[in-house]
């Protein structure tokens, strides 16, 4: 029977986001979604990583539901499947396996950059709002009380990862073009 530690948890998206902005976890959990019931030393060894550094980043893909482990004498196994408890899991585990289906590895970097820019709480927040209407810096600025650096930082990420466009003095929602882009803007929308 395949367990995880995660049970009760209610993962934050943006900390899954931080999760799955990492080059070795994107790593880690695309061979998991290629060859489900890999061990940790098989996972270390394939992508040239310490056993304890591995098994640190397959918890960590864990802990947001992502994966699901299935222990056999000294193994662990794990396998892509999301925890029924976490919300979230589902549909984020389906993007990932559709994305490593039909993207080579070549494309994890683009896939970290995007879940990158909704790494930060702030920039949740300032893409619900340019969803739901494009408004100015100054008008995002009153919104959020961010202060006027700081709004600014976020906004450059959320532009650099593709997730909003300016428009002259208007910020705006950008087109969102791939499977996570898609599954993520989905999980932003209110219940």
């Amino acid at each position: 029977m395949k367990t995880t530690k995660s049970r009760g948890l209610s993962p934050t998206l943006w900390r899954t986001c931080r999760i799955l902005s990492g080059a070795t976890r994107l790593a880690l959990f695309r061979r998991i979604i290629g060859q489900p019931g890999q061990c940790v030393s098989e996972l270390a060894q394939a992508e040239r990583l310490s056993w304890p550094r591995a098994s640190q980043e397959l918890r960590r893909l864990q802990s947001r539901g992502l994966v699901q482990v299935e222990r056999s004498g000294r193994h662990v196994r794990y396998y892509p499947e999301p925890d029924p408890l976490v919300a979230s899991a589902k549909p984020l585990l389906r993007a990932m396996q559709e994305i490593c289906h039909r993207f080579p590895p070549e494309e994890d970097e683009r896939v970290a950059k995007l879940a990158k820019g909704l790494a930060h709480a702030k920039r949740l927040e300032l893409l619900r709002l340019v969803s739901q209407e494009p408004l100015p810096a100054q008008e995002l600025q009153a919104r959020t009380r961010m202060p006027t650096a700081t709004l600014w930082r976020h906004l450059g990420i959320l532009e650099d990862a593709g997730w909003i466009r300016r428009e002259g003095r208007t910020w705006k929602r950008a087109e969102y073009n791939t499977p996570l882009a898609r599954c993520l803007a989905k999980l932003l929308q209110p219940a």
